[in-house]
């Protein structure tokens, strides 16, 4: 049953990243569901308008802004830093698909500036802001594939490798120093969202996925849970399956983990 007006917390505010598609738009969705209003960040956000015209009780703020563009990342905290934000999930990112030697440096570069800089520096800021008020949360989207190198599709998976490591450190600071606040790295699997064919084709690919597939609804409700109740935890691998394999590859020689991740990429290259 949908919250009344006066069940809804004004000052419930989040922003999410990447918001105009799959586990971005699922994430939006999920937190309006949960009562928050909801600063939602693409390069373009007319796919929200669904969501705006659904939940006409609480607030849908549309940014349009392409954080591939590092300055585009200080002028989200600007424009955002006189409003109750208490959470952001940084969900914005890309991939370049296929063999590095292969693979387009500008895309490269374009991918590396949206996935690790302007994540970095949103994670920055609005750290030093949640510390500064002893109250917020971050959860930094990244991957399974964080935890192993990934021959044909590398630069991404050295991408979420930084994601994972950079919020695995801060958010243990913040417990060594007591603080309130708290970075959650979440790492899910395959899920069906077109990823894998924006990163075949290219930097201006502008096919929306809004349509929230059974495992994105899953992964959405069940990560949104975990990061936000954590409280030791640095990060968190969603789905059995993605945990057991997580596990195995520590038994297995990296170079036979390797080169089934290569086959398996180039299997998607096709």
């Amino acid at each position: 049953m949908r919250k009344n007006k006066a069940q809804i917390n004004q000052e419930k505010w989040a922003i999410v990243t990447g918001a105009s598609k799959g586990i971005g738009y699922g994430y939006c969705k999920k937190l309006l569901d949960l009562g928050w209003n909801v600063v939602a960040v693409a390069r373009n956000t007319d796919s929200l308008d669904k969501l705006s015209k659904e939940y006409t009780q609480q607030i849908v703020l549309k940014i349009n802004l392409d954080l591939s563009d590092p300055k585009n990342s200080y002028k989200l905290f600007e424009d955002t830093k006189n409003m109750p934000i208490s959470l952001i999930i940084n969900n914005a990112g890309r991939g370049v698909l296929g063999d590095f030697d292969k693979a387009d440096l500008e895309q490269e570069l374009n991918m590396i500036d949206l996935n690790i800089k302007s994540l970095h520096i949103l994670t920055k800021l609005f750290t030093q802001r949640f510390s500064e008020n002893e109250i917020g949360r971050i959860i930094n989207i990244a991957s399974v594939v964080a935890f192993l190198p990934g021959p044909g599709f590398a630069s991404y998976y050295a991408s979420k490798a930084y994601v994972q490591s950079l919020g695995s450190a801060i958010n243990h600071e913040l417990k060594t120093k007591k603080s309130k606040s708290r970075v959650i790295t979440i790492c899910p699997g395959p899920l069906k969202t077109g990823f894998t064919q924006r990163s075949r084709n290219e930097l201006e690919n502008k096919t929306e996925f809004t349509s929230q597939s059974k495992d994105v609804t899953n992964f959405v409700n069940i990560s949104l849970k975990k990061a936000l109740k954590a409280k030791r935890r640095n990060y968190f691998i969603i789905g059995f399956r993605n945990r057991f394999l997580n596990k195995l590859m520590m038994f297995i020689p990296k170079s036979w983990s390797m080169n089934a991740v290569y086959r398996y990429n180039r299997k998607n290259n096709k």
